[in-house]
């Protein structure tokens, strides 16, 4: 076979695989808007605290509560990784994990914010991304912002809900 032919084949062939892969309905994404809704009941308290500072900082903190939202009805569990809270300011900042669990289904993620007012009479509010599932929320990520009512442990998120 001629060598031209031959490359100008295999360049048609992969143009032609790259535009089925373009058109296939596997690669259709859909975005929608995302809510949730947390109520949180149950507090656990951290595994490390330490004060250094005027600054106190507590580990591996888990909040749990039940969970209404566009996934569903269920729970969300989170863990506070690593808090700072000033003790002069009420201010302070966060990093966390998450867990939706509905059914056998799970979605889990991602958190990072800030606290104003206190731990237990402010607020917290920042960002939010999940992107592992399982069962049902296998191909989906979902991300936005969440504002925390500290006073009455109470978790409102909105954002977009990615389905794969």
């Amino acid at each position: 076979m001629n060598k031209k032919t031959l490359v100008g084949t295999t360049a048609t062939l992969a143009l032609l695989v790259l535009f089925l892969m373009a058109i296939s309905p596997v690669m259709a994404i859909t975005k929608a808007p995302y809510w949730e809704h947390v109520q949180f009941t149950d507090f656990g308290a951290p595994d490390k605290y330490w004060e250094a500072d005027g600054i106190v900082h507590l580990e591996d903190m888990h909040w749990s509560g039940s969970y209404a939202g566009t996934l569903g009805s269920g729970t969300m569990d989170v863990w506070y990784e690593h808090l700072m809270l000033s003790t002069k300011t009420g201010k302070g900042t966060f990093i966390a994990t998450w867990l939706i669990t509905i059914g056998a289904d799970t979605m889990s993620g991602s958190a990072n914010g800030k606290i104003i007012g206190g731990l237990y009479a402010g607020t917290s509010e920042g960002y939010f991304r999940g992107t592992h599932g399982t069962g049902g929320f296998e191909h989906i990520e979902k991300m936005g912002t969440f504002l925390v009512n500290l006073a009455t442990a109470t978790l409102d998120a909105e954002g977009v809900i990615i389905y794969h």
